[in-house]
């Protein structure tokens, strides 16, 4: 069993601040290393020998940042498709607001009526290109 403490530190030195500096900069990046090795397809218990001798950490940093790593991958795979529904009725709204500026039925305010149909244009070419890399993630 693990326990954690939350602490509030009051720290006077600098060097004391630059040390606490460099440990959340090798966690961070061992966390990043473990995400990546992981996305990759290597075993958890292979990442945690890795990123001990690596990042110079010990066993229970080691875990909890391939534990860290392995939680954003999951929440990341459950949020696809939540994505993906939100960029398409994002599409069809893009496409709807372009019909109605063609037909006539709106009319833009500020700008006039190519500047507004080029950028809708644009939102909708940047809309479908992300939608195809969220769909070759599924």
């Amino acid at each position: 069993m693990k326990i954690t403490r939350i602490c509030l530190l009051v720290v006077n030195k600098n060097e004391e601040i630059e040390h606490l500096i460099e440990l959340m900069r090798t966690w961070c990046s061992a966390m990043r290393y473990s995400f990546n090795r992981l996305v990759e397809g290597e075993k958890p218990s292979t990442v945690i020998k890795i990123i001990q001798q690596k990042f110079r950490l010990n066993k229970r940093y080691a875990e909890d940042a391939v534990l860290q790593a392995q939680a954003v991958i999951t929440s990341q795979i459950e949020l696809l498709p939540i994505h993906i529904e939100e960029v398409q009725a994002k599409i069809q709204k893009t496409v709807r607001k372009i019909e109605d500026y063609q037909t006539g039925k709106k009319k833009p305010k500020r700008v006039s009526l190519d500047i507004c149909l080029a950028g809708l244009q644009a939102r909708l070419d940047k809309l479908q290109e992300k939608e195809s890399v969220l769909l070759k993630h599924r």
